[in-house]
């Protein structure tokens, strides 16, 4: 999921002043302004403080959350917007130093931001506007400057609530990742094949004693015995998605150009994306044959 949000800095020699962002974690990404973790824009260092004041979402893609960040940055040369807002927002008289401010400030862009959820690109998209409820401009009520037949506006958000429905929606992502993997299997249980090599598996080896083992890698040689190492099967700890153990080894190698190592030191799921060491990829692999 996609967010773009604007900021209201509470540093009293920048009161007012805004700034809009796009993001997949708008809660990570304020503390980030903030400074409590590194990856701050630089626009926003001196002016901490800074309050998140709401969050868009509900876009289609990553472009179109992109496209609508821009537009409401540059509203004036957005070629989405910028007839609507000569239209549409009164602009006062002032000298171009008290213009500046004013196109800074929380009250313009949250009429720019009505503008752009009722432009022909965006209005039908069916976005989501959360207004958190600790606002800190009272002389504005935000939700009063927003006006949408199609996009939801939802006031009075409780920071820590929507925290909660993030974590809920990531996981939804995720496993919503997984089943469009799962589906392109042609029918076949996720058990049944390697994700990388796409072949079936031979559970002729997956009951072994570990004597048999053993004595399968002291033969060394014959096509057989490379046959059987590529039947040792490798899961997944998170979505427990199975691969060839030599599959996912040669990928990692040749993903970061090792040619010096025989396994690599952590490989990435294919489908959640999970990073584990290669001794928990293989944990379960030698379990098996303890007994």
């Amino acid at each position: 999921m996609f967010f773009c949000y604007i900021l209201c800095s509470l540093n009293e020699k920048y009161l007012n002043s805004t700034y809009i962002g796009f993001t997949d974690d708008p809660l990570h990404r304020i503390r980030q302004h903030n400074g409590e973790i590194k990856g701050g824009a630089k626009f926003t260092k001196r002016r901490r403080p800074w309050k998140l004041i709401l969050v868009t979402s509900n876009f289609p893609n990553k472009i179109a959350a992109l496209k609508f960040e821009w537009a409401w940055q540059n509203p004036f040369s957005s070629n989405f917007i910028k007839e609507d807002i000569e239209n549409k927002i009164i602009i006062p008289k002032m000298n171009k130093k008290k213009l500046y401010s004013y196109y800074n400030s929380i009250k313009f862009k949250i009429e720019v931001l009505n503008v752009l959820i009722n432009s022909k690109v965006f209005e039908r998209i069916n976005l989501n506007i959360n207004i958190f409820d600790d606002n800190p401009m009272e002389d504005i009520i935000i939700s009063d400057l927003l006006q949408s037949n199609y996009t939801k506006i939802n006031k009075n958000i409780n920071i820590e609530e929507f925290k909660k429905n993030m974590k809920a929606n990531k996981k939804e992502e995720i496993n919503n990742i997984i089943n469009d993997e799962l589906s392109s299997f042609e029918g076949l249980n996720i058990a049944d094949k390697c994700i990388i090599c796409e072949e079936v598996f031979n559970n002729k080896i997956k009951n072994n004693k570990k004597d048999e083992l053993i004595s399968e890698s002291s033969e060394g040689g014959n096509e057989d015995n490379k046959e059987s190492n590529n039947e040792y099967i490798v899961k997944c700890k998170k979505c427990k998605c199975p691969f060839h153990m030599v599959c996912l080894a040669n990928y990692e190698l040749g993903k970061n150009n090792d040619t010096f190592n025989l396994v690599p030191k952590s490989a990435d799921c294919f489908v959640c994306g999970s990073n584990l060491i290669w001794s928990e990829w293989v944990k379960d692999l030698t379990d098996q044959y303890k007994k």
